[in-house]
């Protein structure tokens, strides 16, 4: 620490310090280790918060060749869906652990590649204290926003490396800015307005070409087009931007203030180190793309207004590398000083992720019975907000809904009610009407009648085509927790679906029971009767009287 090198302090050109070398290998070593030893707490516990239940669903039904934003739909991009799947894939269970090393590995790559960008900038010690800052500062949070393999968290390396090519200021890097803009975009959508310090990074880096900022934008929108080549793009950009208008509206949102000041509280005393050193670089004239970079990431922290504590790690990218230049500008006694304030919250965070909360009872009981009373192939449908049952009992949701405040417009921060029906999302209540006329589920839980997860506001009837199709079509067999489960009868009669609901364009009767849907060919997918997927066993994961986790 008390070296020349290290002590190099300002200017982007004098601090400059190549990449290379036996100390460079060394240190990116170290900032990998701190990463996986950060997530410790995810490769003894699996499931952290409901996100990850939902993306494991998606996950699930495209291992089994399912098609995003038809067979499974939900209200965000399609890549964490994807590394799901590969997961689920290769190792041939449901298991979240390792998704929680991929994480590990995601945050640590992004600490390296800022520690690249920050050391180019500001000389070593930028280098290294940006990396542990983003690492510390990634782990400051809560167990559910720190250890869950999120889209935030799978965003964070595509949006470092944006963040850092495009200050290089050559045609080539402008090209990967926009490309890895484009990928974190497609991995959280909130990345998309890195377009704009993204663009402006390139053209000042460049001595101020226009062509640089063209080559930004093609390379995003080409990033982003290139998705229809494994998704529908229509229904992607629907779901992933176009159906969210009433999720961003201030309008109803209920006590803003407090819930933003008391997460912006939580922050500051997670980051108070960081933030110092951010105020000890102050404004330079060399660093405004990273005060764009963190406006930026400022507003897709506050966009929709719910305040969620993985929301800021849009921010900490800029935050860490401001923060780092502005370290390498101290002297060694102070660096120690700041090394005991920004590891005591970490430490604090990580000591509590050992004991993350319990899978809710009512939730575990759902699934238990699924697995219980239904077979491989079987669909059910959970009317509320419960995905874990789909992940657990390893059942392909009804409705292809993850959950369904797509349909009844329920939405975190905003009063509980059948107002919220103004606020579902654009043609969801169509979706999954015409997935239920196509394949009615075995089973129909109603989480209204138990009210899990403020649904009790919310009962079926909000929605008549659905309550039309339920009551006319299920016979209520038992309360699950006090969940009223419903059962399609073995013998109902197929053409009853389409005089209940209304006929639907492209939808059709089905049975209760599918085939799994399977792969067949490397590239190509479709639908089997008979034949089952080579590694998917649907076993339940979690086996019948066994508690969770």
């Amino acid at each position: 620490m008390a070296s020349a090198e290290q002590e190099t302090a300002t200017g982007p050109a004098s601090a400059a310090a190549p990449a290379s070398g036996r100390g460079w290998c060394l240190g990116v070593g170290v900032v990998v280790v701190g990463a996986l030893l950060a997530h410790l707490p995810g490769y003894l516990h699996q499931l952290f918060d409901s996100d990850e239940a939902a993306i494991a669903t998606a996950g699930m039904v495209v291992e089994r060749g399912g098609t995003l934003y038809r067979d499974a739909i939900d209200r965000k991009p399609p890549i964490p869906a994807f590394v799901y799947a590969g997961s689920f894939l290769s190792t041939a269970t449901r298991d979240l652990r390792p998704l929680h090393v991929i994480a590990a590995v995601c945050l640590g790559a992004a600490a390296v590649v800022l520690a690249y960008g920050a050391r180019r900038a500001g000389g070593v010690a930028a280098g290294w204290w940006a990396a542990g800052l983003l690492i510390t500062g990634a782990i400051a949070l809560q167990p559910t926003d720190a250890q869950a393999a999120n889209f935030a968290h799978l965003a964070l390396l595509p949006g470092c490396g944006a963040l850092v090519a495009a200050r290089t200021g050559t045609r080539r890097s402008a090209i990967a800015a926009g490309i890895l803009v484009g990928v974190a975009t497609l991995t959280r959508q909130t990345w998309i307005v890195g377009i704009i310090p993204a663009a402006a990074a390139a053209w000042w880096s460049s001595g101020r070409r226009p062509d640089r900022v063209l080559l930004v934008f093609a390379g995003t929108a080409g990033t982003i087009a290139a998705v229809a080549l494994v998704v529908p793009f229509g229904g992607f950009w629907h779901w992933t931007f176009g159906g969210n208008g009433s999720v961003l509206a201030l309008g109803e949102s209920l006590n803003v203030g407090e819930r933003g000041g008391l997460a912006l509280d939580l922050f500051v005393l997670a980051n108070v180190g960081s933030l110092w050193l951010l105020l000890r670089r102050g404004g330079r004239r060399e660093d405004l793309d990273l005060w764009l970079w963190l406006a930026t990431g400022l507003v897709a922290f506050v966009a929709g207004w719910r305040f969620f504590g993985h929301y800021w790690l849009q921010v900490l990218p800029p935050l860490c590398f401001l923060a780092g230049l502005g370290a390498a500008a101290c002297r060694p006694a102070t660096r120690r000083m700041l090394l005991m304030v920004v590891a005591a919250p970490a430490i604090a965070a990580w000591l509590l992720a050992f004991s993350p909360r319990g899978l809710n009872p009512t939730v575990g009981a759902m699934a238990t019975y699924t697995t219980a009373h239904t077979h491989e192939g079987d669909r059910i449908t959970v009317w509320g907000n419960a995905p874990e049952v789909y992940w657990l009992s390893g059942r392909t949701p009804g409705g292809s809904m993850v959950n369904t405040d797509f349909v009844t417009g329920k939405t975190a921060g905003r009063a509980n009610g059948p107002e919220r029906l103004r606020d579902a999302t654009p043609g969801a209540r169509d979706s999954f009407v015409q997935s239920l006329v196509a394949h009615p589920p075995v089973l129909f839980f109603d989480t209204s009648t138990d009210g899990l997860r403020g649904y009790r506001r919310y009962p079926v009837s909000l929605v008549p085509q659905v309550a039309r199709f339920l009551h006319r079509r299920y016979a209520p067999v038992t309360l699950v927790h006090g969940v009223q489960v419903y059962r399609l009868p073995a013998d109902s009669d197929e053409a009853l679906v389409a005089t209940i609901v209304g006929r639907f364009p492209g939808s059709g009767p089905g049975g209760g029971r599918i085939g799994p849907i399977v792969p067949s060919g490397p590239r190509h997918w479709c639908r089997g009767a008979a034949t089952h997927h080579p590694h998917e066993t649907h076993r339940p994961l979690i086996p019948i009287g066994r508690t969770y986790p």
